[in-house]
């Protein structure tokens, strides 16, 4: 597809149709990238036991660390790069790439050094203790040797649907985690690498991911230019990838908080069983609001490149049409989970007996998700028009402002039970908060023929 036609498109064809088109491959990517994360904890499930669930359980908050600096640099990158297209601004479409790279490669070398060191400390503060934290170390302190390529890949293909090209980019994401999918098993089972086999194939995926993001831009695949020798910390490149990106970092990095909050409180109210049983929830978490995630990236482009050619009723009616969409599919997606709770806890914990109180924690956990694609589509909105400050005060007000005091609050009233409460009125009132600021940004538009970010 020319470069020209495609940002027609964005620019032009129905909404309706263009959501279906950039959204379908961003879900299905998104979705196949869930499973993969559910699929490792069943292979750690069935291959290395309970103990190997809780340990991952334990050390995926903390790989949100490295999501955070993929998250920054890709968000913030990609949301230059999609307002320089929408401006025309070639200089910027040129050097974004080069910049993005180093930044990557100083971040990922910084967390493989500081965070490797420290590993076992920090699985001890996630609440780890015996074999759980001998297992979690080992798990941890793998992934890390694969930081620079995952910050790196993610970041990379993030530019690429910046440009819109949405089922590229998750081709490529399909590619790298059915790879993982496969090499699970062999690690883990074949060669005997236990806990560790499941954290060398994510390495090695992440590797094949940045190798493909490569090849794309290295073979003139992109619909923008890419100077090849201009690879340096530019400031006046870093610094709007950074206040931008900031805001994406942080939702990770507040993901992380809040989760070292939930297993330590876990911890401290319950054990190791509860550990695992908390791990197990999350990843169907994760995999539940996966379509969500698949609609906020394939938003991103839309309202940049809108924003950029200043077509801002087209950015109404793109977050109208996004947010009506992705609201009704995670409704039915928890419908479902809701209905079959044991059934699908069943696959990450065969051995553990299920009490009633389980399942009903369960449910309630997964109750109000529907209600958190609106705060994530908001988030995306505030980077891609480059309002970093609302996007960076809308996530930490969200997590420091009401979700860990509710964390912590809950279980003095309901006990361990109280912890799967925590997340349904800080759900609820994000889910107006949100929507009154992006509606206040609507406000604004109306007043100025050409608005500025809020703040």
């Amino acid at each position: 597809m020319a470069d020209q036609s495609l940002q027609e498109k964005i620019q032009n064809a129905s909404m309706w149709k263009l959501m279906l088109t950039l959204s379908l491959p961003s879900i299905l990517a998104m979705s196949i990238n869930g499973i993969n994360t559910f699929v490792d904890g069943l292979f750690v499930g069935q291959l290395v036991g309970q103990d190997g669930v809780a340990a991952i359980g334990l050390a995926f908050p903390l790989t949100m660390i490295t999501n955070g600096f993929a998250a920054m640099v890709g968000a913030g990158a990609s949301s230059v790069l999609s307002i320089a297209l929408g401006a025309g601004d070639e200089d910027t479409q040129k050097r974004v790439f080069g910049v993005l790279t180093m930044l990557c490669l100083v971040c990922g070398g910084l967390l493989t050094l500081v965070a490797g060191y420290y590993a076992e400390n920090l699985i001890a503060f996630m609440g780890g203790e015996g074999e759980v934290l001998r297992l979690g170390t080992i798990y941890y302190r793998i992934t890390l040797w694969g930081a620079f390529f995952r910050i790196f890949g993610v970041a990379a293909n993030r530019l690429i649907r910046a440009e819109g090209r949405i089922s590229i980019a998750m081709g490529m994401t399909i590619v790298a985690t059915v790879m993982n999918m496969v090499l699970n098993p062999i690690l883990i089972g074949y060669f005997n690498l236990g806990i560790g086999g499941a954290a060398w194939a994510t390495v090695l995926a992440m590797v094949l991911y940045s190798a493909l993001d490569v090849w794309y831009f290295w073979t003139g695949r992109a619909t923008f230019p890419v100077a090849w020798r201009q690879w340096r910390l530019d400031w006046n490149f870093i610094k709007p990838i950074l206040s931008v990106g900031a805001s994406a970092m942080t939702l990770q990095i507040m993901f992380f908080v809040q989760q070292a909050v939930v297993f330590k409180s876990i911890a401290y109210y319950g054990g190791a069983d509860d550990q695992a049983f908390m791990g197990a929830c999350y990843r169907v978490v994760v995999l539940l609001l996966l379509p969500s995630f698949g609609f906020s990236h394939a938003l991103q482009p839309v309202v940049g490149i809108n924003y950029g050619a200043e077509k801002f009723a087209r950015v109404k009616e793109a977050f109208s049409v996004y947010a009506i969409t992705n609201v009704g599919v995670v409704l039915l997606i928890v419908v479902i989970a809701l209905f079959f709770p044991e059934t699908i806890l069943r696959w990450l914990l065969p051995d553990m007996a299920f009490t009633d109180q389980h399942l009903f924690n369960f449910q309630m956990m997964m109750s109000s998700l529907p209600l958190i694609p609106i705060f994530l589509l908001g988030g995306v909105f505030f980077q891609s028009i480059g309002d970093a400050k609302t996007a960076g005060i809308l996530v930490v007000s969200r997590e420091v402002l009401l979700y860990i005091p509710s964390i912590l609050a809950m279980p003095l009233i309901f006990g361990l039970d109280g912890i799967y409460f925590a997340g349904i009125p800080v759900n609820i009132i994000f889910f107006f908060v949100t929507g009154g600021l992006v509606w206040r940004s609507f406000r604004q538009w109306k007043v100025s023929p050409s608005p500025q970010p809020i703040g």
